[in-house]
């Protein structure tokens, strides 16, 4: 999951000294330490003498948060991974056995506004529900809340392949997004428990980088299924298919997931006493009551809130709302068979894996500028859906879609270090978050409105559109990093500055 580097007999300890500069860190001779080459331990690990706990060295850090990662991370990526691909199965289905008439659109006699509504109608509870889901992390504990939605998604899922009618498919489509509302946040919230927001990145990058496998495992299972048409169509397989793992590790993660470095039984006292009291005093914490109204007003007024809730908006519908109808749009690129759109609906989801992991490392240890990096991404998606909106070729269309399925993947995680760090306090942190990510949620419910297949195949309304609203993410993020002044320029001037001096 991430490089480390060799063991150390004679690892410098660190500890902290009264300066005025909080971010210089000087060793046990008292020599300042300008770099540490730490795996996935970022330079804010480095600050680490403690009262209540000693002194501890950058190695027993990094065995500590090594602990953490192990304990943590694998089970909520692969959990993450099953959720991801019971939430996209619905575009993979929209086309299986379209040619033999067995697709569910024509068994439950669905017109392309249904279909629309369909894919929409999840994303209206699931939105609503998500900063309410987002505080019962904290209010019960995640182990019982994450394994709760796994449980219940899984059955809905399940149910939804004994649907005959428009009527049984959009109740439960309803009842899945109420059931899933709130996993996403509650994992980034969750994390916040345990990890300081510039250690963030390229946990995020990774969890997150799992659901986006969930496009390829998706559509070789649509691909499978679609030869397994018998007693039930190709669609009703695959929803049974998918449900049932969820049930399954919903059970498990009562009983695998820890709950709060407060109670982590993995730990020793010392180690939890370090990651306890190294966060922030803003930081959620286990100690902290869940609702504080001030806390709440203070969140709204502050301008952040709303740049960054701007940018998951414009990104929502102008990056991700093409996701949703990804094996569809193919399909009308030209591609022979629903089957074939299906298969070709997977390397866009293995680029966007290999991007998130190469750039959330690049943010976390190379320190490049999450801002400026999530700016680049959204301009090169502005060129990919320009050579979608100029160019005839399907090979160069197909790129042109890797591409920028890859990019707009790779937006939100690296951003959401930051956005969690904008947020001071306990019920702040999961408010903003839940409302952060339920914003997110208009790629579902206008993304397949703006690429109605009335649209296709050039779907060149929709381009144009997804164009307009990625410029304003770039507004929106470059706005965000101006106010937090993180865009670099102070620290740019800083320097210049010193040079001059010199």
């Amino acid at each position: 999951m991430c490089s480390e580097l060799p063991p150390s007999p004679t690892a410098p300890v660190t500890k902290v000294e009264e300066h005025s500069d909080p971010t210089r860190v000087f060793n046990s001779d008292g020599v300042e330490n300008s770099k540490l080459e730490l795996s996935i331990v970022s330079k804010s690990e480095q600050i680490i003498g403690l009262e209540d706990v000693g002194v501890v060295s950058q190695e027993e850090l990094r065995k500590i948060h090594r602990k953490i990662d192990k304990r943590i991370l694998p089970w909520l990526c692969i959990t993450y991974l099953v959720m991801r691909i019971d939430l996209n199965n619905i575009t993979n289905a929209a086309i299986i056995d379209e040619e033999r008439g067995d697709d569910i659109k024509t068994q439950l006699q669905l017109a392309a506004q249904d279909w629309a509504w369909a894919i929409a109608c999840f994303y209206y509870p699931y939105g609503f529900l998500e900063p309410f889901s987002t505080l019962f992390i904290k209010s019960t504990t995640p182990s019982f809340w994450i394994g709760r939605i796994m449980v219940t998604w899984g059955i809905i899922v399940c149910c939804i392949a004994t649907v005959q009618n428009y009527a049984g498919l959009i109740s439960t489509r309803v009842l899945l997004g109420a059931a899933e509302a709130g996993y996403y946040p509650g994992v980034i919230y969750y994390l916040a428990f345990w990890f300081k927001p510039e250690e963030l990145a390229l946990r995020v990058a990774v969890f997150y980088s799992f659901g986006q496998v969930s496009g390829f495992v998706g559509g070789f299972l649509a691909f499978a299924v679609s030869f397994a048409s018998g007693v039930l169509p190709g669609w009703r397989w695959l929803f049974l298919i998918e449900g049932i793992p969820a049930i399954l590790m919903g059970l498990a993660t009562f009983f695998i997931l820890p709950d709060f470095p407060q109670t982590a039984k993995f730990l020793h006292d010392k180690e939890r006493e370090v990651v306890i009291q190294r966060l922030s005093k803003n930081a959620p914490s286990k100690m902290a009551k869940t609702w504080d109204r001030r806390q709440v007003v203070k969140l709204f007024r502050d301008p952040t809130f709303w740049t960054f809730s701007a940018t998951w908006f414009c990104h929502a519908i102008g990056g991700f709302g093409l996701s949703y109808v990804l094996p569809t749009v193919i399909y009308d690129l030209g591609f022979t068979t629903t089957a074939l759109s299906n298969v070709l609906s997977m390397p866009p989801s293995l680029a966007t894996f290999v991007l998130l992991n190469l750039l959330g490392w690049l943010v976390q240890m190379r320190k490049w500028n999450p801002y400026w990096v999530a700016i680049g991404l959204e301009i090169v998606n502005i060129i990919c859906y320009v050579l979608l909106l100029t160019v005839n070729d399907v090979t160069i269309r197909y790129l042109a879609l890797l591409v920028s399925t890859a990019t707009a993947g790779s937006v939100y995680p690296i951003l959401w270090p930051n956005r969690v760090k904008a947020a001071h306090g306990t019920t702040a942190a999961g408010i903003a978050i839940g409302i952060t990510n339920a914003l997110a949620q208009f790629s579902g419910i206008l993304g397949p409105q703006v690429f109605l297949s009335v649209y296709g195949p050039t779907y060149k309304f929709s381009f144009l559109v997804c164009v307009g609203l990625l410029a304003g993410a770039v507004i929106f993020i470059a706005m965000s990093g101006a106010l937090l002044a993180e865009l670099g320029f102070q620290k740019t001037r800083e320097i210049n500055k010193q040079r001059g001096r010199g």
